[in-house]
Order: C-alpha cells, then sequence, then structure tokens
C-alpha cells in the first residue's frame, strides 16, 4: 500500500469476516486484509474488462465429436 494514498478510515466490519479475510490473504492485520481485499476486487475488474474485449474474437470452435450441442 502507497503511504501517499492512504487515508484513515474509521468503519464497522464484520470481525469474523476480517479473520476469515486475514487467514484466506495471509494478512497480519485488518489494515492488511482490508488492503489486499481491495487489490483482489480491482484485480479481478481487470480481468473482467479484459475478457469483455477479448470476447467472441478468434476462430470459432469445431466441434469434431459432436458434443457441444
Amino acid at each position: 500500500m502507497a503511504l501517499s494514498a492512504a487515508k484513515r478510515r474509521r468503519v464497522m466490519i464484520d470481525q469474523s469476516k476480517v479473520r476469515r479475510v486475514q487467514r484466506l490473504l495471509d494478512a497480519r492485520t485488518a489494515a492488511d486484509a482490508v488492503d489486499k481485499a481491495l487489490d483482489q476486487v480491482l484485480f479481478g475488474e481487470e480481468v473482467m474488462a479484459a475478457l469483455q474485449t477479448v470476447a467472441g474474437k478468434g476462430k470459432r470452435i469445431i466441434d469434431v465429436f459432436g458434443n457441444l450441442r
């Protein structure tokens, strides 16, 4: 997390969710867990935008076995 972009916030967050996210993302603190979770969401948005860009491009799939009906 870039300190220049950081801003102190006071929010109410479900502590069980924070602990779970800390374990899932190997975060040492609640702030680190939130930061990593936000990074995951933003990365997911970038992936979806890239997929939308390439959707429908490329060659058609040829069903040589007749299974794609």
